[in-house]
């Protein structure tokens, strides 16, 4: 069978990192240009196969898809087969219309060297944009065809050697320099941002330097050579200014982002988190000092009946607070519930078995991540029903096993404690069972959950639970 892979002249090398790097930036030379991007590489039947495209945000696109995976026919795309045998820059004359947009397409080959050009960057931009452009219009559009001369000749590289890539962001002001270090163009954002962080006077024409932040981040862009960028956020004047600047043939482009409120927001949201965390620990110090004055009232009272409603109130409690350690060092309001339910079996068949005791007490399966007020209650919901499985299921038992298994299921969370015991009495009705723990289990889940109860009696007692829980994948897409 033939071999029907297409192979690209620039799959090692320079020549595939420079593609790489032209790629990278794309969205940036759309949304400056106002005009639907692509760049195609050669293959080694000389044909142009599309690699990565843009379509622009601030411009209506004559693409209604991604074009990535297309060849080129040149009888469609004759200014990029041109652009390639030429190696010169071509801008067609020749009008388009693609979804009611009329346009015309210009190709900048992308490489030199003895080979020639190893890929075309196609620019498909609408006539209504080039016919009767705006001073921010032609300016941006300048500053896109600026950027494509450094980019067709060289990747663009931060002055530590890295590869640089960026993309206009909202509420981005724009900077044009020239030679000179001068601010030759200073868009209506731009200049905002500058007068919140201190600037008197007109921005346009001022030496660069003088800008808040700008002898750190714009004078030296301005002594490199072409196709270097310097990106860096500094604090200035009480704001936080986010510079990108890469040095153009003349001057140079810099993007602006005032991130001040951004980094008030984070601050706050630190403060909250500390804050949550705090209350979380002390909550379990709390739990913790409840459990003990409990455990002083369970040694001081001489009735049996009392020392074990006090024990169970004491399992109660410290199953909340292994909880509540867990949140006050978690980043967020979610528990690893499989790690709590382990410390709650735990806890409880400690405080139950006795060392003589051949009971084996095990937890399998995983539970994900849970959120708080869950959390809490499906480790009250597994301390009771472990206690009873010991206690009652395995009541005078010199040997036996409970298993607690739990499951996560797409939209279902589900928890079973299953003990190989005596098994439920033969008229056992789990509505009018008057064991407290189990009392207590049925308005968790039912109220609490928003699950379902169910008992099972077969080589011993089988109890689950079934929730109603997003999926692991879900609750990462929801944030």
């Amino acid at each position: 069978m033939a071999d029907t892979r297409r192979h690209h002249r620039t799959d090692k090398g320079a020549g595939s990192a420079h593609v790489t790097n032209v790629a990278e930036n794309l969205q940036l030379l759309a949304d400056l240009g106002y005009a639907d991007v692509a760049v195609a590489v050669v293959t080694d039947e000389g044909s142009l196969e599309v690699v990565a495209d843009a379509r622009p945000m601030t411009a209506a696109t004559t693409a209604a898809a991604t074009r990535t995976g297309d060849v080129l026919a040149e009888e469609g795309e004759p200014e990029a087969f041109e652009a390639l045998a030429s190696g010169r820059v071509v801008k067609g004359i020749r009008r388009r219309i693609t979804r009611g947009i009329s346009y015309v397409t210009h190709a900048y080959p992308i490489g030199t060297g003895d080979d020639g050009p190893y890929a075309v960057l196609v620019r498909d931009i609408a006539l209504q944009v080039l016919e009767a452009p705006g001073t921010m219009e032609t300016q941006f559009m300048q500053a896109a065809e600026d950027l494509l001369g450094v980019l067709a000749r060289t990747p663009l590289q931060t002055t530590g050697d890295e590869p640089f890539a960026t993309t206009r962001r909202a509420g981005d002001g724009v900077l044009r320099l020239d030679d000179e270090g001068r601010v030759a163009y200073a868009s209506p954002n731009v200049v905002n941002i500058m007068r919140l962080a201190g600037v008197d006077g007109r921005v346009t024409g001022m030496v660069a330097t003088r800008l808040p932040g700008g002898s750190g981040v714009l004078g030296p862009v301005l002594q490199e050579r072409a196709g270097r960028a310097i990106a860096r956020e500094l604090e200035t004047g009480g704001r936080f200014l986010n510079y990108r600047a890469v040095r153009l043939e003349r001057g140079a482009l810099v993007m602006v982002e005032d991130r001040t409120d951004a980094r008030r927001k984070e601050q706050e949201l630190k403060v909250k988190e500390a804050t949550i965390r705090e209350v979380h620990h002390r909550v379990k110090n709390n739990l913790q000092t409840i459990a003990s004055l409990l455990r002083i009232q369970a040694r001081r009272t001489s009735s049996d009946e009392a020392k074990s409603a006090l024990a169970e109130a004491v399992e109660r409690v410290s199953s909340m607070a292994v909880v509540h350690d867990m949140l006050a060092s978690s980043a967020d309001e979610k528990v690893d519930f499989t790690a709590a339910a382990r410390t709650v079996v735990d806890l409880v068949s400690r405080g139950l078995l006795d060392k003589d005791q051949d009971i084996s007490v095990s937890v399998e399966g995983s539970a994900g991540e849970v959120s708080d007020q869950v959390a809490t209650s499906l480790a009250l919901v597994i301390a009771e029903l472990v206690h009873n499985a010991i206690e009652h299921g395995l009541a005078g038992a010199e040997h036996g096993e409970v298993v607690v298994t739990m499951r996560r299921f797409p939209g279902e969370f589900m928890l079973t404690v299953r003990d190989d015991g005596h098994g439920l009495p033969a008229d056992f009705d789990p509505g009018a069972a008057g064991n407290l723990g189990l009392a207590i289990v049925r308005t968790i889940v039912a109220d609490d959950l928003k699950g379902a109860l169910s008992f099972g009696s077969m080589r011993g007692t089988t109890v689950t639970v079934r929730i109603p829980m997003a999926d692991a994948r879900d609750d990462a897409r929801e944030e």
